[in-house]
């Protein structure tokens, strides 16, 4: 395996990643705690699958890198929420 195709797959496992963010952000699905587990485990298992042992800890950082802004975008999306509420109160 080339390292251009290894840094492909670790780009692909943080663009799913990006993705889970990107969606709970803009678009009006829903998921439930399943959804993630599952696509958690299916991140997991192309890690372990496609990449090779020497960069499985940066291919698990660029999955936590996109993780890291989840915490700020649910803030968001529950402050915005209530601002509707309380506009309609």
């Amino acid at each position: 395996m080339d390292v251009g195709s290894v840094l492909g797959s670790i780009g692909r496992a943080a663009a799913g990643a990006g993705r889970l963010v990107w969606a709970v952000v803009t678009a009006p699905t829903t998921g439930t705690e399943y959804d993630v587990h599952s696509e958690l485990d299916r991140l997991a298992e192309k890690i372990e699958n496609e990449v090779p042992e020497e960069l499985r800890e940066r291919a698990w950082g660029l999955v936590l890198d996109a993780l890291y802004g989840v915490p700020q975008e649910v803030d968001q999306l529950v402050e915005e929420h209530q601002q509707s509420r309380d506009e309609q109160d």
